[in-house]
């Protein structure tokens, strides 16, 4: 995939997901506002797979090894949010672990194959392409750490409630979710602000307020 390919498909597959990631928040505050109190259905799940599967692949194309796989995983805990709710019996819960562990697997060899087969060498995260000048921006490891580290912050918060999910046989956001959400949403935010990834920045920002109003809500709901 080269830079020109890479600049072309920067803004249409990187800014899809933010509609159904959009999506998702709004309706689950609106529906939260409705019982007020903090509630997520299986569209909230249906909404988030179909925006990780989307984002998996923008950071394939744009070579971001690291937020590709956080994406890939929180596909998975989406789908077996997803699985929890259904009318079905669930799959087992070891059987959930080894579709994650297939399912990283399958993107880590893919990300090998792109580097050796297309671009030569292994790249594991690039800068987005500068659209005025299309030469690659570099930035210090520590930085990239610092991206790396609150991708998987906010990645976080889908780990926990996927334990918390597997402990009581039932999807549902309780509060150690919001709180991940902010923390991981800021510092994400500080890191793309600093390399200049529009796309990322305005994922990142959308989603701010319905954290904090679920947090009030379920906190509300406490002191009834």
């Amino acid at each position: 995939m080269t830079d020109v390919w890479r600049l072309f498909l920067y803004f249409p597959l990187g800014l899809a997901p933010a509609i159904f990631f959009g999506s998702r928040f709004i309706v689950q505050w609106i529906q939260s506002e409705r019982l007020k109190q903090s509630t997520v259905t299986p569209l909230f799940w249906k909404l988030s797979l179909a925006g990780n599967l989307l984002f998996m692949l923008h950071y394939i194309i744009q070579v971001q090894y690291p937020f590709a796989l956080i994406q890939a995983a929180n596909g998975v805990i989406s789908w077996r949010n997803l699985n929890l709710m259904g009318k079905r019996k669930p799959f087992s819960t070891g059987t959930a672990i080894g579709i994650m562990a297939a399912a990283l697997t399958a993107l880590t060899l893919s990300f090998l194959g792109q580097s050796y087969l297309l671009i030569g060498e292994w790249d594991w995260i690039r800068t987005p392409t500068k659209f005025i000048n299309e030469s690659r921006v570099h930035h210090s490891f520590g930085w990239h750490l610092l991206g790396a580290f609150s991708g998987a912050l906010f990645s976080s918060r889908f780990w926990v409630q996927w334990w918390q999910a597997e402990h009581r046989q039932r999807s549902e956001l309780r509060s150690a979710f919001w709180w991940l959400s902010i923390a991981g949403s800021i510092l994400s935010l500080i890191y793309f602000v600093g390399i200049q990834d529009i796309v990322s920045v305005f994922n990142q920002s959308f989603g701010l307020i319905p954290y904090v109003r679920n947090l009030m809500l379920i906190n509300h709901s406490k002191i009834k």
